[in-house]
């Protein structure tokens, strides 16, 4: 990548950081009360899962066309639709506990942390396999784009790594996970935090844009 790359995605990583310790404080030091994942899910069971055992999940009982199988592939690559694995309705059925749903937190337990994605409201049918825990949050306590915002964070990464077996290339728990703080914040100020992430995020995009535009003109004069 070019300097003026790195050194304009760098100012705008640190924008976010600085504008979420002003609105928020940090982990350590929150302006607004904290409270753990636990007490924030919805009140229904398995709001707070999981993936099922892997002798339960086979491939030799993957189908064509199916039950999306939701894996590391999805969070790492931050496409709900990538990938190519189903079961069938029977095993769906059998598996329920570990149905997901539209507006769900996927979160890898196994390998680099910060990997979280949020399922779409048109997201596919499915489960989540072993690798991933997924979470429902109560929508009228958390704004789960928020969420992932802070999740992603360094203090975040700091803390995981402070509480996981084997540092940054480690293995999360449910347990740790159950009690993981999480600042909460008035629901209209999530909101306002999330839309601000969204207009630094288009930034960054017209910002690329510009960019390879510019590599490209570049280029044809100097053939030319």
């Amino acid at each position: 990548m070019s300097n003026p790359y790195r050194e304009i995605v760098s100012r705008l990583d640190d924008l976010v950081k600085s504008r979420f310790i002003e609105m928020f404080g940090t982990i350590s030091d929150p302006k607004y009360q904290k409270k753990m994942i636990s007490e924030l899910v919805q009140k229904k069971k398995n709001a707070l899962k999981t993936g099922p055992f892997g002798s339960s999940l086979k491939k030799e009982l993957y189908v064509k066309d199916g039950y999306k199988i939701y894996g590391q592939e999805q969070v790492i690559s931050g496409n709900p639709f990538f990938g190519d694995y189903y079961i069938d309705q029977k095993k769906y059925e059998e598996l329920s506990a570990y149905k997901i749903e539209p507006n769900d937190v996927l979160i890898s337990m196994v390998g680099s942390f910060g990997n979280i994605l949020v399922l779409p409201e048109n997201c596919l049918p499915g489960i989540i396999n072993p690798r991933l825990v997924k979470i429902s949050f109560d929508s009228s306590l958390i704004n789960t784009k928020y969420f992932e915002i802070l999740f992603k964070s360094d203090m975040m990464k700091k803390y995981l790594e402070s509480m996981s077996h084997g540092g940054t290339m480690g293995i999360l728990n449910l347990s740790n996970l159950k009690t993981l703080p999480v600042i909460v914040p008035p629901m209209d100020l999530q909101i306002k935090f999330a839309s601000f992430v969204n207009q630094v995020n288009k930034s960054r995009v017209i910002f690329v844009d510009n960019l390879i535009s510019k590599l490209i003109i570049d280029k044809v004069v100097l053939d030319g």
